[in-house]
């Protein structure tokens, strides 16, 4: 896991390159120019999503884990909690990982370390990053997050 300053972001230029490319793309949106469609960078291998929604409560909040896709998140308006976790301490996966939907799930720990995405913050997720994302800090808010997602 990484997790900073998009200003900062040229520090880990070279861990791979579609995590360069994407930080870089992400630097281009703001909330007034913040698109609704996913944006292809390279076809599946690399491409963004853009999230605008409100979150929720980590109670009963689903966590993920990919095995074909590197997940960086940029927030770009907003604030948000992501439970991050490694995959092999996870203590209830309730589904497998299963290539359909590229995730596997579980319950989120209590022990889950907390992470406060603000604005202006990125984090690199990869496979081993079990991860909650989407919880409230101090209650329910609007966010706006790019979601880069970097086929391994």
């Amino acid at each position: 896991m990484i997790y900073d300053e998009i200003i900062n972001a040229g520090q880990y230029r070279g861990v791979h390159p579609g995590i360069d490319r994407v930080l870089e793309e992400m630097q281009k949106f703001t909330p007034d120019n913040y698109p609704k469609e996913r944006l292809s960078l390279d076809g599946d291998n690399l491409f963004l999503l853009f999230g605008n929604y409100e979150t929720h409560s980590p109670e009963g909040a689903l966590t993920e884990a990919h095995q074909q896709y590197i997940d960086v998140m940029y927030m770009v308006e907003g604030t948000e909690t992501i439970y991050v976790k490694p995959v092999s301490r996870m203590q209830k996966v309730t589904k497998p990982y299963d290539p359909s939907i590229e995730a596997l799930l579980g319950e989120t720990d209590a022990d889950a370390t907390p992470v406060r995405l603000e604005a202006g913050c990125f984090i690199v997720l990869f496979p081993q990053d079990a991860h909650a994302p989407a919880c409230y800090a101090e209650g329910p808010a609007a966010v706006k997050k790019i979601i880069g997602k970097v086929r391994i």
